[in-house]
């Protein structure tokens, strides 16, 4: 008997396929999964097989999506790499490819996302105030602390 086909969120990544990129159609059927839990498709009109993470972080990793949220859940804390390490318990080098995939990820968001944004003279006064303030924060905490390092050594 063949499998039931139903409306799934998910379209051909097939750019030759006839039906690439329209979303609500019946071509598309679960073909297993991954050995991290990913969830595998078929397109039934082009029988090409995919996976709904191409063009994510996601792609191409042996972790699961928790361990990477994880990880990146410890980047926006400002962690360090070896201290994501330990803390996750995955070696150093997981942790620098998931920076490597999710930093090119970033890059690509900003690429075509913050184009054109027609800011007011305003805008762009107050944006670039903001990161003056946080750097001058950054800098004098740093300072501080250097100065308690230089005091308790001497």
């Amino acid at each position: 008997m063949p499998k039931k086909r139903r409306k799934l969120d998910v379209f051909c990544q097939n750019s030759k396929c006839r039906d690439f990129n329209k979303k609500g159609l019946k071509n598309i059927v679960r073909n297993g999964k991954k050995k991290n839990g990913t969830q595998n498709y078929k397109c039934a009109t082009c029988n090409v097989s995919f996976v709904r993470t191409k063009g994510t972080p996601l792609y191409y990793s042996k972790l699961p999506k928790k361990e990477v949220e994880n990880i990146c859940n410890h980047f926006s804390e400002k962690n360090s790499f070896r201290g994501i390490s330990r803390t996750t318990k995955h070696s150093l080098n997981a942790v620098y490819r998931v920076a490597n995939k999710v930093g090119k990820h970033c890059e690509k968001i900003d690429e075509n996302y913050l184009v054109n944004l027609d800011l007011d003279m305003v805008e762009a006064d107050e944006m670039f105030s903001f990161i003056k303030k946080r750097r001058k924060i950054a800098i004098t905490m740093a300072s501080k602390t250097a100065r308690r390092a230089r005091t308790t050594h001497t």
